[in-house]
């Protein structure tokens, strides 16, 4: 059969396979530009299904998970128990590109190395996956971040290698997915996908669920059994059954075939991506662990002797649409699903054992809380909880950027728990010219649904937007919030005016190079106060400055009474989060060398953002010019823990060196 004949008689397959390929060179080239740069692990089931034993085991979601990719993951394991590995067969990118290496393989005449299913060979190379399942995830449940992404081909090239990956791991996998199929069929999904691992495993559900059983047994009776030790067990068991007991016979799909209009010619053998033996099979189902039910097998069959269908007596040709449309079905399902449904990204307790009586307890649901966004802003918050007596738990929900908090009513308020864990923010809209303006006006509103640092943020942005002379926004916890408004003298804002850009409901950012970024917001305004007050305009420039200072103790003392200097850059984009947020990176950087006795990002004395480095012999102004405009910074995390890492500030224009003024 021709391999245009194949792909009509199995369009559906093709369809998906070239669909999700296509979509994703789009995403990732940037052909098409969006307004959300799309998320390469969004819809990810295998990132799903660790998230949920980290979750199982840590009562946490790894940073950046939802429930969509959970609800993904139980998606696929439900398609695998009930009917096959249909994600394996229809949209796996990774299994489509070795189909394709195999095509081209054939189509250049390269000989592959034919490793026979069942063979000891091919028993040995299947231990691989199910030690790499072993390593990833416990190494995600263990740090709660997704391992996989260190290594994952697909993930690599769809974040251009600039993703979370480990190089040396991420190019490995590409290589072995690219050459590895080149070599031998279907290399990686055979013997080193993780995926395809929990899927064969999956398809003993039934002593899976034993498995499982037992261990939960075990744990009510207090066996206390590490979660690793499940893990490792559910390793071995599901490799010694796909070796040993390769034909799962749970299923309720299958490719179907009848002996009597089989004429043995091996055409579906040769076309199955797995080379399936089914041309030998004796019964009426092709009950193969490594069945994705793809239909290449139906398709190449001359005589209708096989048929995608519960039974000889329950297939037919319209049954070949069926795991296409299930697929789609599925897919939709999880997504949907993952909307209604939200996993908590943490959910922890503590000090409990000092609680008399836990029914006392009270919850109270804190929302708007934007900076809490993924696992790692769930932890700092749970950290600033812990220090606020009579609080006892938390359970954060960062699509909906809520909170659920356990308190103890007799000792703290919901009021005064606000107050405790609100920071109070400033936001500075744009620089008034101190030659042209002299003092700022202060005006002051009350508004509601504002108490999470980001808001101010976009409450600013939205001003910004109108147009109008402000220049920053400050606040201040009460109910409701105190918002002071720095505006120019010439500006006159009444109550409505700020009622209306107070209660817009989506931010409109532009986006440089086009488009439009929509954010939404939903706050209150409450009133304006009376009256105004003013400031000095330079004392509120240094007031919404924010100013990093690294100086390294030891460096200090060695350095006093030495000739001192100070390295200065100036721009006005330093005063920019992204300048401050790496200023502790570029510190780190630089302190390595001899001679850097300090780092600082403040207004000189022309009230202009300069980032100065103060130095002293044998370091000179050209040595720290050279420093800062490496390509590659050397961070140390740890003393065991040293990086070499792309610089993360650049630098056009060399600065000015001048005498330290102690």
């Amino acid at each position: 059969m021709s391999k245009d004949n194949l792909i009509r008689k199995n369009w559906p397959k093709y369809l998906l396979q070239w669909g999700v390929l296509l979509a994703l060179v789009i995403a990732i080239s940037g052909i098409v530009e969006f307004a959300e740069k799309a998320d390469p692990e969004r819809f990810c089931p295998f990132g799903g299904l660790q998230a949920l034993a980290t979750y199982l085991a840590n009562s946490s979601l790894p940073c950046s998970m939802s429930s969509v990719q959970v609800m993904m993951g139980l998606v696929l394991a439900g398609a695998v128990i009930l009917f096959s590995k249909l994600f394996c067969g229809y949209l796996c990118p990774v299994g489509s590109v070795q189909e394709i290496m195999m095509k081209l393989r054939n189509a250049i005449h390269l000989k592959s190395i034919k490793v026979g299913n069942g063979s000891v060979v091919d028993k040995i190379l299947r231990i691989f996956k199910y030690l790499l399942l072993f390593w990833i995830f416990y190494n995600t449940v263990s740090a709660s971040e997704l391992f996989c992404k260190n290594l994952d081909p697909y993930y690599a090239v769809a974040t251009g290698f600039k993703g979370e990956i480990t190089l040396w791991m991420s190019i490995t996998a590409l290589v072995l997915v690219v050459l590895g199929s080149l070599v031998i069929d279907m290399f990686w999904c055979r013997y080193l996908c993780p995926l395809g691992a929990i899927s064969n495993s999956l398809k003993f559900w039934l002593w899976m669920g034993v498995l499982f059983g037992l261990y939960y047994v075990a744990d009510v009776l207090g066996a206390n059994i590490p979660w690793a030790v499940l893990l490792g067990l559910f390793c071995l068991l599901g490799y010694l059954l796909e070796i040993f007991h390769a034909k799962p016979r749970a299923q309720l799909l299958h490719v179907t075939k009848d002996p009597g209009l089989c004429n043995k010619c091996g055409l579906c053998v040769k076309k199955c991506p797995h080379h399936i033996d089914i041309r030998s099979l004796s019964n009426d189902k092709v009950n193969s662990v490594d069945c994705t039910l793809c239909g290449d097998c139906v398709a190449a069959c001359s005589t209708g002797s096989l048929r995608i269908g519960i039974n000889r007596r329950f297939r037919g040709k319209a049954w070949s649409f069926v795991p296409a449309i299930l697929t789609v079905v599925l897919v939709a399902f999880g997504m949907w699903a993952g909307t209604k449904v939200e996993l908590p990204t943490i959910d922890v307790k503590w000090n409990m054992e000092n609680v008399a009586d836990s029914t006392h307890l009270e919850t109270t649901r804190l929302e708007g809380l934007k900076s809490v966004k993924c696992y790692g802003s769930s932890m700092a918050f749970k950290a600033r909880l812990e220090k606020i007596q009579g609080v006892y738990g938390v359970r954060t929900f960062v699509r909906k950027h809520e909170a659920e908090v356990l308190y103890d009513p007799s000792v703290i308020s919901p009021e005064k728990l606000m107050e405790a864990i609100y920071v109070p923010a400033k936001f500075r809209v744009q620089t008034p010219d101190p030659s042209q303006t002299k003092v700022v006006k202060i005006l002051t509103i009350r508004t509601e649904k504002m108490y999470d640092k980001m808001d101010i943020n976009y409450l600013g942005m939205q001003m910004r937007l109108s147009g109008k002379k402000i220049y920053g926004l400050e606040t201040e916890f009460a109910c409701p919030l105190i918002v002071r408004v720095y505006v120019d003298p010439s500006e006159n804002l009444d109550a409505e005016w700020f009622r209306e850009i107070v209660e817009k409901k989506t931010l409109e950012m532009p986006i440089h190079g086009g488009g439009t970024k929509v954010t939404e917001v939903d706050y209150d305004f409450v009133k304006m106060e009376d009256g105004e007050e003013s400031m000095p305009v330079e004392e509120f420039i240094r007031r919404m400055f924010s100013p990093f200072k690294a100086e390294f103790k030891s460096r200090v003392e060695e350095n006093a009474g030495k000739s001192q200097y100070i390295y200065e850059i100036t721009d006005p984009n330093y005063e920019k989060p992204i300048i401050l947020r790496n200023m502790p990176f570029l510190s780190n950087h630089l302190s390595r060398h001899e001679g850097i006795i300090g780092i600082y990002l403040q207004l000189n004395d022309s009230l202009q953002p300069a980032i100065q480095v103060r130095f002293a012999s044998p370091m000179t102004a050209d040595k720290v010019w050279e420093l800062m405009t490496m390509d590659t910074w050397t961070i140390t995390y740890s003393p065991d823990d040293v990086r070499e890492t792309p610089a993360k500030l650049s630098f056009k224009t060399a600065g000015t060196c001048y005498p330290f003024d102690r």
